[in-house]
């Protein structure tokens, strides 16, 4: 866990709040069953795959997405996408060593040329995985550019070596230091450079990345830096909220989101987290200003109400909870809006208009 911390935040220190999306088979993955594709925070992967990978850790096939997302969206969407690093897999069934080589290739002159350290990973059977940190996350036009720009750097007949399919907005790419299981048989993937002897060798810090504007090509639209990232947008006509910012003494109630204190008075029968994601953290947190301990009691009064009034009592952890409104006060989100929620979960939207009515 201390090691995919250090790969989930990246050379750019991405928020543990972040999301990114997961994926992890245990077993054979020749076997294409069992699959499992999933949303969440770090901190998600921690309660929801940890326990059971640790069991069976050396047939724990483990993925996670290449980019990541901020806006409180529980699954990906192209235009709130991030990428802290450039990611390309070399392969060759008929000569792994020879893909290895060329990765290896490859990566060397990306450091001649632009001056860029490159994660190099064995990724199991057939080659190799390149990993080339940046220096501010890009968005998926300029994270194409610089993709296709870099790859040029190679001559066209070992360009062919690489797999055009990791060339997708929501990729999945294995994990490092990770068991890749396929056919029968075990493969470690394994950082080759820098070299590592475990996971806690491993550390973005001391690598040297890949600036976007060093690109002879079209200018790049770089994203702020997340360490950079102090101040936080404004909360419904308010003063601005930090991270730092404690709760006044009275709490605010704005007519515009009395529907929320309906809701939390009501309960629903279905769709509790997604409510508690979308609207309930942000706006206990950064519309009513209510200390942590606070909004958790808020959030559970909702959940308590849920189970009385609609038999939905389905055990919701309070580390979820926590968890939550950690991220939405480091980020100062907003609720969502009805209007919006119409769009994005017509489901949730129904069931709030149903309770509501």
């Amino acid at each position: 866990m201390e090691f995919l911390r250090e790969w989930f935040r990246g050379f750019v220190g991405v928020s543990v709040y972040a999301e990114r999306e997961f994926g992890l088979l245990i077993g054979d993955m020749a076997a294409k069953t069992g699959f499992e594709r999933d949303s969440m925070v770090l901190g998600g992967f921690e309660l929801v795959y940890w326990p059971r990978v640790k069991k069976r850790f050396n047939e724990s096939n483990l993925f996670m997405g290449i980019g990541y997302w901020e806006t409180g969206d529980l699954e990906p969407v192209l235009e709130n996408m991030y990428y802290d690093r450039i990611a390309y897999d070399f392969d060759s069934e008929w000569s792994p060593q020879l893909a290895l080589e060329v990765a290896r290739e490859f990566s060397k002159t990306v450091k001649e040329k632009y001056g860029a350290d490159a994660v190099l990973v064995k990724s199991g059977f057939k080659g190799a995985h390149v990993y080339i940190p940046l220096k501010t996350p890009v968005q998926w036009e300029d994270y194409q550019v610089l993709w296709k720009t870099l790859l040029k750097l190679l001559p066209p007949e070992k360009q062919q070596l690489c797999d055009y399919n990791m060339l997708q907005w929501n990729r999945l790419a294995r994990i490092p230091m990770t068991i890749n299981y396929k056919n029968g048989k075990k493969a470690w993937a394994w950082i080759v450079q820098p070299s590592v002897r475990g996971w806690l060798d491993f550390k973005w810090e001391g690598l040297e990345p890949l600036n976007p504007a060093d690109l002879p090509v079209a200018k790049i639209k770089v994203a702020i830096p997340t360490l950079q990232r102090h101040f936080v947008e404004p909360v419904d006509d308010a003063t601005p909220v930090t991270g730092d910012d404690q709760a006044p003494p009275t709490a605010r109630k704005p007519r515009k989101y009395e529907w929320v204190e309906k809701i939390i008075e009501k309960g629903l029968p279905d769709g509790r987290k997604r409510f508690i994601l979308y609207v309930l953290s942000a706006y206990l947190v950064n519309v009513k200003r209510l200390s942590e301990e606070e909004a958790l009691q808020g959030v559970q009064e909702f959940l308590e109400n849920s189970c009385r009034n609609h038999g939905n009592c389905e055990k919701i952890y309070d580390s979820f909870i926590r968890g939550d409104l950690c991220r939405v006060k480091s980020k100062g989100l907003k609720p969502t809006t009805l209007e919006k929620l119409r769009e994005k979960d017509p489901e949730l939207h129904s069931l709030i208009e149903h309770a509501l009515s």
